[in-house]
């Protein structure tokens, strides 16, 4: 280091970056290693405890069940629809506010961040009450214009209930898909739209052969992280119908806490909670293949 000269302090720096580098991962690497490697290795083991000891019977349980495959299929009726909606919307609502309209930043503040800022449990609790069948706004609202003539149990009835729930997690996540492809549009070059305008290229082809080419990483990157959010999100079901009417809006995760929370059965809770993990790791790594390829492509 010493005598001081550029030389010395540009190699002392780059000792600083390279040896010791490593020593400041630890810490997080050993807080991950808490917060997620051992409740994932406790709820494996858990899995396969029974009153004989360690073994498969907890699985073999779960597939024997009927109500699993409703349950699996509601998943994927959930998150289809839930992952499909917030897509359009937020792809919609993307490509409208990034147009340069006045008062962009006060609808931008209004349409994205005030339902994506709403407290789970707050949403929930609201839309239970606007769907609620004596009283709710959507029956009086339907009922006023004449496009009902009873008032529907929407949370009573297991189709009405599904499509109730579904509304109300795609008002609740499509702000972070909006926000997500409106930075994505941000990062398309406007010459390209310029010289698209040159061509008589009309808005549809700018939009098919220019936005959506540049922006398909980013579609695909915020579909793969929707889908693992919808699989996992418990609290606004949970709060508007507990699962219910007759199991129909009953997804892998409800099903899983009401198993360990109100049956008791910890173990089975375990054995499902480690099957829904498996379906996402599987679907995480099938789908981040598939992006590494198209980005060689």
């Amino acid at each position: 280091m010493w005598p001081l000269s550029e030389s010395n302090v540009a190699s002392y720096f780059k000792s600083l970056t390279q040896k010791p580098a490593f020593l400041f991962i630890i810490p997080y690497f050993l807080v991950l290693l808490l917060l997620i490697a051992y409740p994932l290795y406790t709820n494996f083991y858990q899995s396969f405890q029974t009153e004989s000891g360690l073994s498969l019977e907890n699985y073999k349980n779960l597939f024997k069940n009927p109500l699993f495959f409703k349950i699996l299929g509601n998943t994927g009726i959930w998150v289809a629809a839930s992952v499909g909606l917030q897509f359009v919307i937020g792809l919609g609502l993307a490509l409208l506010l990034n147009q340069p309209l006045k008062g962009r930043a006060i609808f931008r503040g209004i349409i994205l961040v005030l339902p994506w800022a709403t407290p789970d449990i707050v949403a929930a609790v609201a839309w239970k009450w606007m769907y609620n069948d004596m009283y709710g706004v959507f029956n009086d609202i339907l009922v006023r214009l004449g496009l009902i003539n009873t008032y529907l149990p929407w949370l009573g009835q297991p189709n009405l209930a599904k499509l109730a729930v579904i509304i109300a997690n795609v008002w609740k996540g499509f702000p972070i898909s909006a926000m997500l492809y409106l930075a994505a549009l941000q990062t398309v070059p406007k010459d390209l739209y310029e010289a698209g305008s040159i061509d008589g290229v009309s808005t549809w082809q700018k939009f098919r052969f220019i936005t959506l080419p540049l922006i398909s990483p980013f579609i695909l990157t915020t579909v793969m992280l929707t889908v693992m959010w919808t699989i996992n999100y418990f609290p606004l079901i949970f709060t508007m119908t507990g699962g219910g009417p007759a199991n129909a809006t009953d997804t892998l995760v409800t099903f899983a806490y009401r198993k360990a929370f109100r049956f008791m059965d910890f173990s089975g809770s375990a054995a499902l909670s480690t099957f829904t993990f498996l379906v996402i790791l599987v679907f995480a790594v099938v789908y981040t293949r598939y992006l590494l390829r198209e980005e060689e492509k």
